[in-house]
């Protein structure tokens, strides 16, 4: 399922589309998530803060992914931080909007689009 597909499933109905720039954070780790964030357009770069030493770079995500997601579904904080690599359309989608989405299109779970 691409981004483009999403206008078929119940999160497009549900998502509020924000601009992000540049360096700018969508969630930290170890915050309780408030929802998921469906990347449109731009990078996110996914970074783990170790105990000791600086921030490592886990992957750049490109658009057509949702993030957050396992931290949403499983009901625990983000396990990594996920910052703007370079200007970002997203949809923000609220936890609770999210999971009646999922339950109404469970391909959102197992399609294309789903980053963990």
């Amino acid at each position: 399922m691409q981004v483009a597909a999403l206008t078929e499933t119940p999160l497009k109905a549900v998502e509020r589309r924000e601009h992000r720039s540049a360096g700018e954070t969508l969630f930290v780790e170890g915050e309780t998530p408030a929802g998921v964030f469906v990347l449109h357009a731009g990078e996110v770069e996914l970074v783990f803060a170790p105990r000791e030493g600086e921030p490592k770079p886990l992957r750049v995500v490109n658009p057509g992914r949702i993030l957050g997601l396992s931290s949403v579904v499983m009901q625990r904080p983000h396990d990594c931080s996920a910052i703007a690599r370079t200007e970002c359309e997203v949809g923000f989608v609220g936890r609770e909007e999210f999971l009646r989405s999922l339950e109404k299109t469970p391909a959102i779970w197992l399609s294309g689009i789903v980053e963990p």
